[in-house]
Parts: C-alpha cells; sequence; structure tokens
C-alpha cells in the first residue's frame, strides 16, 4: 500500500475511533477477535479478513484493496467529527452525499444546518467532511445480504446514526434504494439492555399488527430476530413529514385508536403501588433533594386519587413529535421500544406535553382549552414521578430531570394553595 494512502495517524489507537470501530463491528456483523481495520489484519496475517475499513477514501486505497479481491467498496463519512460521531453517511465520488433523511431536527437552526449541509453535499463537494471511513469486502456485505431478502432489493445504500451513548444505546440504520429512496430503517443494540428494548419493540409491534385500525399508524416488520449473534429489528419506513410540536386533533385521533384497541380500568391503589416500585428501583440514581420530593408527591397523589378508578389502554411510552410523522391528514408513530399494555390514558398526552416543552423550549399546550395536565393534576404528578425514575435509569440528560423537578414543584405548589 502506498504511503498516501495510509492514514496520517494511526487512528486505531484512539479511543473515539475505537467507539467508532465498534459500531462499525456491529453494523458490518463482524465478531470481536476478527481484524476489521487494515492496520490490525497487516500486524496479524498477511491476508486481509474478508471485511476490513480503512481511515482514508482515496482511490488508490479501493483500488489496491481490490488487487488482493476486495471487489466490493462502500464509503461514508462521519459527522460531524470522527471525535464526535453522530451519523455515517454513504457518499459516492461525482455524487455527493446521501442519507440526509435521516437527522430530522425541529428547530430553525438545525433545519437551516441540514438543508445547507444537504445541498453542498448534493453538488458533489465534501470538503468541509473530513473524516471519511473506507469498507471493502470479498462479497456483498452480510447486511447488504439481510436487505436483500427482507426487501428484494440487491443494491441497498445504509445511512447510519450511532444513537445516545448510554445504557440503551442502539444504532440505526437506514435503507435506501439507489435512487434514495427509504426502504426501511434497521435497529441494532450497542448494550444488552438495548437488545432487551428491542426484543420487547418487536414484540408490541407485532401485537399492535393483530388490530386493523392501527395498522395504517405503525411500521411494518420485514425482519426481527437473531442476526450475527445480536437480536435486530428492521422495520418499515413511516410515510410523511414530521409530526407537528403542538397537540392537536390529530394526536388526540391516533391516542383515540390506540387506546380503544385493548381499554381497560386500574385502581388508583394499584397505579400508586406501580410508580412507588418505579420509584424506589431509581431514586438512588437522584440527588438528596428527589428522597422528600418524591415522598410528598406520592402522599399528594394518594389524597387526590384514593378510591378511584383509573382508565388504562395501549401506550406508547414516547409519544413525542420527532416519533411521528404526517401524510394526508394521518399521523403514523414509531419507535414502540417502551411501549406498554396497560398504562393511564393520559400519560402519552402528558409524556408528548412534556417533551415538547422541555426539548423545545416552547409552549405546546392546547390552544384555547385548559391545560389537561391541570385538570388532572393527581395523574400528571404520577406520571412526572414515573418518567423521571424512567430517565434516571436510562441515564437521560440533566436537563429533562430538571425539567420534572421543576414540574412537580408547581404542582404541588398549586395543590397546596388550593387546599389552602
Amino acid at each position: 500500500m502506498s504511503r498516501a494512502a495510509t492514514p496520517r495517524t494511526p487512528l486505531h489507537v484512539q479511543p473515539h475511533v475505537r467507539q467508532l470501530e465498534r459500531v462499525l463491528r456491529v453494523f458490518l456483523g463482524c465478531a470481536p477477535d476478527v481484524p476489521l481495520t487494515i492496520e490490525q489484519a497487516r500486524l496479524r496475517t498477511a491476508a486481509l479478513p474478508d471485511v476490513v475499513i480503512s481511515w482514508t477514501s482515496a482511490r488508490g486505497t479501493a483500488a489496491g484493496l481490490a488487487k488482493e479481491g476486495h471487489s466490493h467498496a462502500y464509503r461514508f463519512v462521519v459527522l460531524p467529527s470522527q471525535s464526535k460521531p453522530r451519523w455515517i453517511l454513504p457518499y459516492a465520488p461525482g455524487k455527493g452525499i446521501d442519507g440526509w433523511e435521516l437527522y430530522v431536527p425541529y428547530s430553525r437552526k438545525a433545519r437551516f444546518a441540514k438543508a445547507l449541509f444537504a445541498q453542498i453535499g448534493a453538488i458533489g463537494w465534501h470538503g468541509w467532511a473530513r473524516d471519511p471511513v473506507l469498507v471493502t469486502s470479498r462479497k456483498p456485505l452480510a447486511i447488504m445480504t439481510l436487505v436483500c431478502e427482507a426487501t428484494a432489493e440487491r443494491e441497498a445504500m445504509c445511512a447510519l446514526s450511532v444513537g445516545t451513548p448510554g445504557t440503551f444505546q442502539k444504532l440505526t440504520v437506514q435503507v435506501m434504494r439507489p435512487d434514495g429512496s427509504i426502504l426501511g430503517y434497521l435497529k441494532m443494540p450497542l448494550t444488552d439492555r438495548a437488545e432487551q428494548r428491542l426484543r420487547h419493540e418487536a414484540e408490541i409491534v407485532e401485537q399492535l399488527h393483530q388490530f386493523p385500525s392501527l395498522r395504517p399508524h405503525i411500521p411494518a416488520l420485514l425482519f426481527a430476530g437473531l442476526w450475527r449473534g445480536r437480536f435486530v429489528v428492521f422495520q418499515s419506513r413511516v410515510p410523511g413529514e414530521m409530526g407537528p410540536v403542538r397537540f392537536t386533533t390529530i394526536q388526540e385521533r391516533f391516542l383515540g385508536v390506540l387506546q380503544g384497541c385493548r381499554p381497560s380500568i386500574a385502581s388508583a391503589e394499584g397505579l400508586l403501588q406501580q410508580t412507588g416500585r418505579q420509584w424506589e428501583a431509581a431514586r438512588g440514581l437522584l440527588g438528596a433533594r428527589w428522597h422528600g420530593l418524591g415522598s410528598q408527591t406520592m402522599k399528594i397523589a394518594l389524597r387526590e386519587l384514593r378510591g378511584s378508578r383509573v382508565a388504562c389502554g395501549l401506550h406508547h411510552g414516547d409519544f413525542a413529535p420527532w416519533n411521528t410523522r404526517v401524510d394526508r391528514g394521518n399521523l403514523s408513530v414509531f419507535d414502540w421500544e417502551s411501549a406498554e399494555c396497560a398504562a393511564p390514558t393520559l400519560w402519552d398526552q402528558f409524556h408528548f406535553l412534556s417533551q415538547a416543552e422541555c426539548v423545545l423550549k416552547e409552549r405546546v399546550g392546547q390552544q384555547n382549552t385548559p391545560d389537561i395536565r391541570t385538570a388532572n393534576r393527581a395523574l400528571y404528578l404520577l406520571y412526572l414521578l414515573n418518567s423521571t425514575a424512567q430517565a434516571a435509569q436510562e441515564g437521560a440528560r440533566q436537563f429533562a430531570i430538571d425539567y420534572r423537578e421543576k414540574q412537580i414543584v408547581r404542582q404541588l405548589a398549586s395543590l397546596g394553595s388550593a387546599s389552602a
């Protein structure tokens, strides 16, 4: 291999590149003990393994590897950088970078940045993307075989989202035809807990498809099962534009359909016990001030809900604008990893309002109507405590927990004033 085709530094020993290697190893289905980079392979044996990666996209590198039997080449760029990888997008010389649909921003600044980069990439200039990855193989990648068996597409392209580091981190792969049209999304676990969630999501989606009224609103399972030692889930694309950030009749109609499929009634005492167990399992992960706050919340909720019955039903668990799409007035919803079969019917709406306010930093409650959270304070308090416990267990960012703390304090103060 020529000097020009060799990476400028031994990147494979740097921590952030080791993380990138780990992600690519999962995507490629490579065992942990098999050399993956060219440098690793050269150190171990003269012959290259069936799949290798290189931190250069130089044409000379691909040509040299082709002479050694690696006739299949796949080029990617890492964005925004190898030190902070979020996306690994495919590109072809002269064609540009593809796969931008994988990123759906909601803020104006982020939407502008995406449009700018997509336009620049479309004209074939990628000088700003300085972190290339070249994957070569002797035969089509194993992931391409899986895609072909599920969709019959033989020349698929893949764009990768690395996901948020943490307990439930997963790799999401946007699978596309050569013209860029999206076939579906493949989820691959990067942790054991993430694999448990994907198994749960596959079971939930299968159950939801038993209800004809829900089928137009959810993705179809193209594949769910073990692949190269990991449980992966491949789902169809849901059509449409990004869902609205305000809770309106379109979300209300969908939740009505969802919750009408398997309605149930729970006692308030049972719900309190369930929330209490969730809270006890997580409160040690939070600061000391949360201990008293949680106890006070449970006490108020018990006082307000004692002896009552609570309407429950199918529950998405992460019903938020970024998990929805709208197509010709139809709301589709994906990411069912946190779904439950019997949770309070109001909790999905509470979650939508809270997440939109917390993450998007704007008031998005229903217009010209009372805030449903105020009208159902006790149930809202239980939702806040339950979702705080879940956020702590998942290692959520601190601003999400701080938002819930402020909401609990505000609701407790309001209830205290009302009873004074």
